[in-house]
């Protein structure tokens, strides 16, 4: 359960900062912040490993580039549950690669919490 809601927080926190850098992305209030970073783990666990298989092909033609896409899916899937804003689909995908940017360090940082 801890290292469920450790992970929960570190998707809270990458999300933040992508709304802070990313003018395109806003949150009414923490609790929609907390529930966004809620669903966009289980959009992640369970929506984004069919994209990848399902577009498999493509993302080879295009050396792993749709990759980017489908993380702006991922957040546009997440938006459209929760009350996180995306002005435009390119500030989702930016959001993508900053929120998976922000989850690469997180984990890295606190790794030792997680095991």
């Amino acid at each position: 359960m801890k290292k469920l809601f450790v992970r929960i927080l570190l998707n809270m926190i990458a999300i933040w900062v992508a709304a802070y850098l990313i003018a395109g992305i806003s949150y009414p209030s923490i609790s929609a912040l907390f529930f966004a970073a809620v669903i966009f783990a289980v959009v992640n666990a369970i929506v984004k490993p069919i994209l990848v298989i399902i577009s498999f092909p493509l993302t080879l033609l295009t050396l792993g580039l749709f990759l980017l896409v489908i993380n702006g899916i991922t957040v546009e899937i997440t938006a459209l549950f929760t009350g996180l804003h995306t002005a435009t689909f390119m500030s989702s995908i930016q959001a993508g690669i900053i929120i998976a940017i922000s989850n690469w360090f997180l984990y890295k940082v606190f790794n030792k919490s997680l095991k």
